[in-house]
């Protein structure tokens, strides 16, 4: 049997459709029953057999803080798939993620070495790699090197890491994946969700940074090959395309037949935005929707290798292009039926 943690989730959903239409049994861990809207969302951009392949799944309701409810779903399981994690960059969650992404992985952990789990896929982040001194790219081997200046989202995804490779040296037959910046169909069903909107009404400016970006199917593909592999104890990057943001704004905006963006963010752009946003935060009671950590996140410049995976695999990675022109007629169809 196979068990996933964050299936209702953006790679979750993706990850859990391609394992359902498996052999094998699967079993997927949820918090709310809101979240399955989400998850049948997201196969029905697949076919038809949306519900078949619900009931297939064993739905189990519970928490990855719970390590009892943990070491009871993995009764039976030979493969896990942890990909529960939490993204902000507000303040006011950095505890809740902290909970979700290092003691959560850390309960998974001891959960599966109690339970003599044969397989674990733990998905990362490329924000727990070290960053690039001199422009150069950036692969499996570069160190955490962010230190003080590393936002929370960051440093809770290094130290999640460090608990796996703690797992992995206490026994645990696990391999690590680092994607890149993750695209692809149904991502305007969540927070990533904003750009497709923004563009389509209208966006006169862009980030001026540059990272990796690959298509979630081609994520999940390659969690599943590299799982069903023999390779243990090392991670890979995941990453189609090193592109600037405005590019990649730019493929949408032509997908959507909309103007791309003419002006870039500036640093004196950057902090009114932030200093309004931080006003309308404290009148209305609701979180920053873009902070200063957030934007210096999308100016930055960072450029991520694919040799090892593709080494390793001899995959040939969706092209990013292709990949938003085929999301973005998606997103137009969801838009035209009144999603």
């Amino acid at each position: 049997m196979i068990f996933i943690t964050g299936a209702t989730g953006f790679l979750g959903s993706h990850l859990l459709h391609a394992l359902a239409g498996q052999d094998k049994p699967v079993k997927a861990l949820y918090r709310n029953s809101e979240k399955l809207a989400y998850v049948r969302k997201i196969f029905q951009y697949y076919g038809n057999d949306t519900e078949s392949l619900m009931k297939k799944i064993e739905w189990v309701k519970g928490d990855i803080l719970d390590y009892q409810r943990l070491t009871d779903c993995l009764k039976d399981v030979e493969q896990v798939y942890h990909c529960a994690g939490m993204v902000s960059f507000n303040n006011s969650e950095k505890r809740k993620m902290f909970d979700t992404n290092i003691a959560g992985t850390t309960c998974m952990v001891n959960a599966c070495l109690e339970m003599n789990i044969a397989r674990i896929c733990f998905v990362s982040s490329i924000s727990a790699l070290g960053i690039s001194q001199n422009g150069d790219l950036i692969d499996e081997n570069r160190q955490w090197n962010q230190g003080p200046s590393a936002s929370p989202y960051s440093f809770s995804k290094f130290r999640s890491e460090m608990e796996m490779w703690r797992g992995i040296h206490e026994g645990l037959n696990a391999i690590i994946v680092n994607p890149s910046v993750i695209i692809g169909p149904g991502m305007w069903l969540g927070s990533t969700g904003n750009l497709f909107q923004q563009i389509t009404k209208g966006l006169n400016y862009y980030p001026t940074g540059a990272s990796g970006y690959v298509d979630v199917r081609d994520v999940a593909a390659v969690m599943i090959r590299l799982t069903n592999s023999d390779i243990t104890g090392e991670r890979f990057i995941i990453s189609a395309e090193n592109e600037t943001h405005r590019q990649i704004i730019g493929y949408l905006a032509e997908a959507l037949n909309k103007p791309l963006p003419s002006r870039p963010l500036t640093p004196a752009l950057i902090n009114i935005i932030c200093s309004l946003e931080k006003i309308r935060s404290l009148i209305t009671g609701k979180p920053e929707r873009i902070t200063q950590r957030s934007v210096r996140s999308a100016t930055a410049v960072y450029a991520y290798s694919n040799k090892k995976v593709t080494d390793a695999l001899s995959i040939e990675f969706i092209p990013v292009k292709e990949s938003i022109a085929y999301s973005s007629m998606l997103y137009r169809n969801d838009m035209n039926s009144g999603l």
